[in-house]
């Protein structure tokens, strides 16, 4: 009895395509994320800046991206951003001010131009999430891995890019 109900389940999981079941999350599937981008920041002082997000085309195993924040032309901040295919799967490894964060935060998901990179190990942001705003929009959220905790978000537009 126990043979006919496991066998059948477990020929079904063996005789579906390759192609038909869930992939994992691919370097190629951030493309919504390419191009240049620019929003608004306050900074701790309370004054506005300037956000400049610039990432490449994604290839099969790498996408590069750097930030910075300008306060009246200035760069107060820099961040560097790597996105590389690799044995844990896709990770996108920080480079606050030019050092390499600790942890790398994985694809965990990539769904409808929108992609959550997640380090639970991290202390803070433990989850970054990149989400398309119509055409020509892009959001940044850095968060404590929930919804409704401690959390920040930058909503960017599309820029020409520079030499472009």
């Amino acid at each position: 009895m126990i043979r006919s109900r496991v066998l059948p389940a477990f020929a079904l999981a063996v005789l579906i395509p390759t192609s038909a079941r869930a992939q994992e999350p691919s370097v190629t599937d951030l493309g919504f994320m390419a191009g240049c981008w620019e929003g608004r920041f306050t900074a701790g002082d309370g004054s506005s800046g300037v956000i400049e997000e610039h990432y490449t085309s994604p290839s099969e195993n790498v996408m590069l991206g750097t930030t910075r924040y300008l306060l009246a032309g200035s760069a107060v901040q820099f961040e560097l951003t790597s996105i590389t295919r690799t044995e844990q799967g896709v990770v996108l490894l920080p480079y606050p001010g030019g050092t390499a964060s600790a942890d790398g935060f994985v694809l965990t998901r990539v769904d409808d131009g929108a992609a959550w990179f997640e380090a639970p190990e991290h202390d803070f942001p433990k989850r970054i999430v990149y989400r398309t705003d119509g055409p020509d929009g892009l959001s940044a959220r850095i968060d404590d891995g929930t919804d409704q905790g401690q959390a920040r978000e930058w909503t960017l537009e599309r820029r020409p890019c520079p030499g472009a």
